[in-house]
C-alpha cells in the first residue's frame, strides 16, 4: 500500500505547485486550453447515458467535470476522488453539495459500485513502470464500475510529445482492457494527442 502511495507522491505536489500559482484555473489541472478540456469531457461522457447514474470521477480536480456533466444530464450522483489535497480543498469550497474524497483508487478499500467510472488525464504524470501501473488503476476502476468504465490517456501515435510524460500506446491499452472485458472500444478521433477507452461490464448499454 505504502509504495502506492509513495510512487504517485510526486503528482500530488506537482499539482499543488499549480494549485498555488493559478488557483481554479484549467492550467492548475495542466491543460495548456480550456477548450482542450471540454472536448476530453465531451467524449468521456459519450461512453454511456449518464442520466440517474452514479458516478465516480477518478482524478477529480476541482470538480470540473461535474459542472460540465450538470449542464446536460439529470440525477448524476457524483463522487470526486483524487491524490492531490489542495484539489479536493479547492473543490469543496467550489461544490460544498459534492462527495468529494482525498485518496488513490489503487489504496481504496471501499466496497462501492458505481454504474460508471471515468478518469480524464491521470496517467500522463506516472513515472517507473508506468504501463503497468496504469494497467493497474484500470483494473481498480473496472472493478468499482457496475457498467462502464471510460477513460483517457496521452497517445503515443502523438507527433508533438513532450519530454517527461508519458504516451501509452493505444491498441496495447486496448488489448489490457479486452483481458478485462470483451466489449471495449477506442476512439482516437477527438485529438491528435489523446485517446478514450470505453469498457462495458456488458453489451446491454
Amino acid at each position: 500500500m505504502d509504495s502506492h502511495k509513495n510512487s504517485f507522491n510526486h503528482i500530488a505536489t506537482y499539482y499543488d505547485e499549480l494549485i498555488s500559482k493559478y488557483g481554479h484555473d484549467p492550467r492548475a489541472c495542466d491543460y495548456g486550453r480550456i477548450e482542450s478540456q471540454a472536448i476530453k469531457f465531451r467524449v468521456l461522457a459519450e461512453a454511456a447515458s449518464l442520466n440517474g447514474k452514479s458516478l465516480l470521477d477518478v482524478g477529480c480536480g476541482f470538480a470540473d467535470y461535474y459542472r460540465y456533466l450538470s449542464k446536460s444530464y439529470d440525477g448524476i450522483r457524483y463522487v470526486g476522488l483524487d491524490i492531490t489535497p489542495a484539489m479536493i480543498v479547492e473543490a469543496k469550497k467550489l461544490e460544498p453539495a459534492l462527495d468529494l474524497r482525498c485518496g488513490n483508487i489503487l489504496e481504496w478499500d471501499s466496497e462501492e459500485l458505481f454504474d460508471v467510472v471515468t478518469a480524464n488525464g491521470i496517467f500522463y504524470l506516472i513515472k517507473d513502470d508506468p504501463k503497468i501501473k496504469m494497467e493497474a488503476i484500470i483494473e481498480a476502476m473496472y472493478s468499482k464500475a457496475g457498467s462502464v468504465v471510460s477513460f483517457n490517456s496521452l497517445s503515443s501515435w502523438a507527433d508533438d510529445q513532450e519530454p517527461q510524460e508519458f504516451y501509452a500506446d493505444p491498441l496495447e491499452t486496448l488489448a489490457y482492457c479486452k483481458t478485462l472485458t470483451p466489449w471495449v472500444s477506442l476512439r482516437h478521433d477527438y485529438h491528435s494527442r489523446d485517446f478514450t477507452i470505453y469498457m462495458y461490464k456488458n453489451c446491454n448499454i
